[in-house]
């Protein structure tokens, strides 16, 4: 591993002298390089901070990023083993340009199957991870918006969970790192395997371009075990999707993804964990869909997506938007998969409100979840929908453009879904606001569906709510304080 630590001082006559501080893995100084090497001078040194520690190359054993200290990322950082152990309030920033001796053409930070991260921030000092240019963690001022994307690729997390397509289950190539590397596969059937914690983290500013047309999400998740802790997670601003999980079987919870200008929510190969409290803010900035949920690789794949996903508050681009728009579904199930949606909130959307795939084969998602042809039991129930270019239930659903549709008017779903106690109303949410420092954001529904039509859940591992939605009617939002659409003024006070 290559680590530089770079204190102001010794850093200013460095420079003059055209030389670096290095040192090994303790982050103490030890002096000037009689011989340096000026190539692997970063083209950013001169802003760097005081105490700030230069991450290039694999960490190997256990390792502790302390709240003293500004990391950061320079080019692929793989975790290859032990446990990287991340204290709370502290920062972590990635180099949009990753230096002549970093691996891999953008920066991310990837926690491969062997080994584990124990990030637990808190409310008052949450960890953060950033671009170099985000001055707001360091106490300056707010010098990044939501139109600030691809500054950085995102975090991996990889672990041994099951996962599936085409026949492989144990050495699947993660999206985004486009080199075939044993430290970027995912995979295997311990169903309760451990990739560590997070928690109280907050991922900005996302989405660079590993390969063209090929980005990194703010958080990617592969094969990732239930003896995994995910929770009170903020994504904020990503040029591909907020979260995008492949595989396995671990549940997520409090998660926060505003202005992903592709999906918010992007499910694939056969996840089966649950996820609860889940709040989504698409942008104007040709934001696609809110939730894409694919099943399988192929569509009869013997692993399918079977999720169970509870007390979401899902926004899209809002009602005038011109994108997605359209026909365009903001929730879609497809590939095979048999996702449930119980107490959720899908609303501030231009196009229609869900698509459930129906291609007439009996491992669609139609026949999965309307039919139920596999007895999963999966449902859609209990939720408030209000999407633009519809009025009804019956009219915001997205009929496949198939020849071998069974359902051709979309009848059968709609009346799947009004039997399941769905309503098409307004939530009558308390403010929405896209624009930073418009401290407006307020999405508690007041709506009387709110608190009335809560569906059972079944599920023993989630709360059984008596609301819908995200955010509990009269209580304080759990985004508030932490998340960046806090810090940044998004928020109603």
């Amino acid at each position: 591993m290559d680590i530089k630590i770079l204190v102001k001082p010794l850093l200013i006559a460095s420079l003059a002298m055209g030389i670096f501080v290095s040192c090994g893995d303790d982050d103490n100084p030890v002096g000037p390089d009689p011989e340096p090497e000026p190539e692997e001078q970063h083209p950013y040194a001169d802003d760097i901070v005081e105490n700030g520690v230069i991450i290039s190359g694999p960490i190997d054993g256990d390792r502790t990023f302390s709240a003293d200290s500004v990391y950061y990322l320079d080019g692929y950082v793989f975790v290859e083993s032990g446990t990287l152990t991340i204290e709370p309030g502290t920062v972590v920033m990635a180099f949009e340009t990753p230096s002549s001796v970093a691996e891999g053409n953008e920066t991310s930070l990837i926690i491969t199957r062997n080994a584990q991260i124990d990030a637990q921030g808190t409310p008052e000092n949450p960890i953060i991870f950033t671009s170099e240019f985000d001055e707001e963690p360091l106490g300056g001022s707010i010098t990044l918006d939501e139109t600030n994307s691809k500054l950085w690729a995102g975090i991996i997390m990889l672990g041994n969970a099951p996962a599936y397509t085409n026949g492989n289950t144990d050495s699947i190539q993660i999206e985004g790192i486009v080199d075939p590397d044993e430290r970027s596969q995912y995979g295997g059937d311990e169903e309760n395997h451990s990739s560590g914690i997070m928690r109280y983290v907050s991922i900005r500013f996302t989405g660079a371009e590993i390969g063209p047309g090929d980005e990194i999400q703010g958080l990617t998740l592969g094969g990732v075990g239930a003896g995994t802790t995910l929770e009170y997670i903020d994504i904020f601003v990503s040029a591909d999707d907020g979260i995008e999980i492949f595989g396995g079987t671990v549940d997520i919870r409090h998660i926060s993804v505003a202005f992903s200008e592709d999906d918010s929510f992007d499910f694939d190969l056969g996840w089966t964990g649950t996820g609860q409290y889940l709040f989504a803010m698409q942008g104007g900035n040709d934001a696609d869909k809110t939730a894409e949920w694919d099943g399988a690789s192929p569509d009869n794949a013997p692993l399918y997506s079977n999720a169970r996903l509870y007390n979401m508050t899902l926004l899209g681009t809002g009602y005038n938007a011109t994108f997605p728009g359209d026909g365009n579904p903001t929730v879609i199930m497809r590939d095979g998969s048999a996702y449930s949606i119980y107490n959720s909130i899908i609303a501030e959307a231009n196009g229609l409100g869900i698509e459930i795939e129906d291609r007439g084969e009996s491992e669609d998602s139609f026949d999965k979840t309307v039919l139920d042809v596999n007895g999963d039991g999966a449902a859609v129930a209990g939720n408030i929908w209000y999407t633009g270019n519809a009025t009804s239930i019956e009219t915001m659903i997205h009929v496949t453009d198939h020849p071998d549709v069974h359902d051709a008017d979309g009848s059968q779903i709609a009346a799947w879904l009004t039997n399941l106690g769905n309503v098409f109303e307004d939530p009558e949410l308390g403010g929405v606001c896209r624009t930073q420092g418009c401290g407006v954001l307020n999405p508690v529904p007041a709506s009387a569906s709110a608190t009335t039509i809560a569906a059972t859940v079944a599920d023993s591992n989630v709360d059984q709510t008596t609301y819908v939605g995200a955010f509990e009617p009269g209580q304080p939002l759990w985004i508030s304080g932490w998340t960046t659409l806090a810090r940044y003024g998004y928020l109603a006070d």
